[in-house]
């Protein structure tokens, strides 16, 4: 009897101080876990690095989505989801252990499992200090952005937040800048807030020597503008169309910040027009009493936003005659969260929000607001319907957003050899194939599994031809949401063929995603008339 005796009495320590196995946030509801040293079982986002600097973080069971981002605005819908996010919401603080990743940072969006720490319990909410270092995965910083996609030019756009040589970060800032141009290899950047041509002039000649090289060139309006919309284009790639045109619809508003220049292919003499745009914030001092905020989740000046969205449409019309073309792609920094009042405005007008359709669960913008720090879209990439049929991708290359504020080049904790956090927007990219997409039927790049989509939709069926077996077919609406599922890993069929009914779908633009059965996919965008 002695030997299990003394084994029990070993175990009577490890039982006593384990640490307790809990959920969150369904165990920290009571202050019964108050003092106790715990592990988190549940996987946890970090949602909050604002307090990085001092040593504290916020976690969250998935990500806090800004309410607008997700629901149409609404005073009672917008006050539950705040309350929602104030409710998901877990400080951490490091204790003995640095809360940093492998490149010295941590970024919104990753995750730690089985966070452990000794929880205390004040008014309401739960403090967790940590007793074990915690590991973060996922999200990490991006070095590139391509795609697997055919594409033939890439454009991006990009709020360079008070970008000028009048301002006092300025040389700290150029670098930084210029180093994330030069790793997003666009063709054409739509640049926003920008004080100034000299700075802009200045980026320019800085990222041609970072790539040795003397293609890129500048494109605005007039020296000497504030906060202007203005364009660095690989004169390789792309020859401008004409001059550039003014956007002076809403009540000459800020034109300066509301720009269209037409571009031309050089590869196929292929001509599209980009619209760049920085709209009215969502804040202000003194705000007249037909502008100020509703509650309702889309912040003071939304009237004037809206009008802003109205001027953009009739700006489309004007502009397609200026340039020749029908193509237009309409970027910027827009001061409006995907599902509010302008976004809804350029939507019902036609545009197609490529955003929704190809990244529809990441974002661009971070801001701490109603209680909690939130994620979502005010920078958008949307597209004329003729265009939209040749984008073949579009999404944040998230540099900005998610880094920690003490990583703001006015602050001591700024890393000076990066392009990470030279902004508090991400850039969003754009890919498009100018010249393809009048039938809606592509050929699968060569990373890609050899499956073949062929067929007239209009017979009500498309038919995939692969010399692979395949798995699965998808189709997905230009919300971004699967709609249709088919199970093909067992259709017996010696030629690999699958008959894909598309029949019952209402005309429009549809993306189809077929899987071979090593998991590899091909990505097909289809019309149907």
């Amino acid at each position: 009897m002695k030997r299990p005796l003394l084994l029990l009495l070993n175990l009577i320590p490890i039982l006593l101080f384990a640490q307790q196995p809990v959920i969150f946030p369904d165990d920290f509801k009571t202050s019964a876990l108050n003092g106790k040293e715990v592990t988190i079982t549940n996987t946890l986002t970090l949602t909050n690095n604002y307090s990085y600097t001092y040593g504290t973080l916020t976690f969250s069971n998935g990500q806090l989505w800004t309410p607008t981002e997700k629901f149409e605005p609404g005073v009672d819908m917008f006050n539950q989801k705040n309350l929602e996010n104030q409710k998901n919401q877990l400080t951490v603080k490091q204790g003995s252990f640095p809360i940093v990743d492998a490149d010295g940072t941590c970024r919104i969006g990753q995750t730690i499992e089985g966070l452990t720490g000794k929880a205390s319990y004040s008014n309401g909410t739960y403090t967790i200090t940590l007793t074990r270092k915690p590991e973060f995965k996922g999200n990490e910083r991006p070095i590139s952005c391509d795609t697997p996609e055919t594409y033939n030019l890439k454009v991006v756009s990009f709020n360079l937040e008070h970008f000028g040589k009048n301002v006092n970060t300025y040389s700290l800032k150029l670098p930084k800048v210029a180093l994330a141009l030069q790793a997003l290899q666009a063709d054409i950047y739509a640049l926003v807030e920008v004080e100034g041509a000299a700075g802009l002039e200045e980026l320019c000649q800085l990222l041609n020597r970072n790539c040795n090289t003397q293609k890129y060139k500048t494109r605005y309006y007039k020296d000497n503008v504030q906060g202007m919309a203005c364009f660095i284009y690989n004169s390789d790639a792309v020859t401008p169309v004409g001059a550039i045109s003014l956007n002076k619809l809403a009540d000459n508003y800020l034109p300066e910040r509301k720009t269209a220049q037409g571009f031309q292919l050089n590869s196929n003499q292929e001509r599209f027009i980009l619209c760049c745009n920085h709209w009215k914030s969502k804040s202000g001092s003194n705000v007249p009493e037909q502008y100020k905020d509703k509650g309702d989740g889309q912040g003071a000046y939304n009237p004037r936003r809206v009008q802003e969205a109205e001027a953009t449409l009739k700006f489309i019309k004007e502009i397609t005659k200026t340039y020749n073309d029908p193509d237009v792609l309409v970027v910027g920094d827009l001061n409006a969260y995907t599902c509010e009042d302008p976004i809804r405005t350029l939507k019902n007008g036609g545009l197609v929000n490529l955003l929704t359709t190809y990244a529809p669960n990441q974002y661009s913008y971070a801001y701490f607001s109603n209680g909690s720090y939130a994620v979502g879209y005010l920078d958008h990439s949307l597209a004329t319907s003729t265009l939209e049929k040749q984008v073949t991708d579009a999404r944040p290359f998230r540099i900005n957003a998610d880094e920690p504020q003490k990583m703001d080049v006015d602050q001591s904790g700024v890393q000076k050899d990066n392009m990470y956090r030279c902004s508090d927007h991400s850039p969003i990219v754009t890919f498009l194939n100018l010249g393809n997409g009048s039938t809606g039927i592509e050929t699968p790049t060569i990373s890609r599994p050899a499956i073949r989509l062929t067929g007239d939709p209009r017979s009500g069926y498309l038919t995939l031809v692969s010399n692979t077996s395949l798995s699965r077919a998808e189709i997905v609406n230009i919300s971004g949401q699967i709609i249709a599922t088919y199970d093909i890993s067992n259709a017996e069929n010696a030629e690999n063929r699958f008959t894909l009914p598309v029949n019952s779908l209402v005309r429009g633009f549809y993306l189809i995603r077929v899987y071979d059965a090593q998991g590899r996919y091909t990505r097909y965008k289809a019309v149907l008339p």
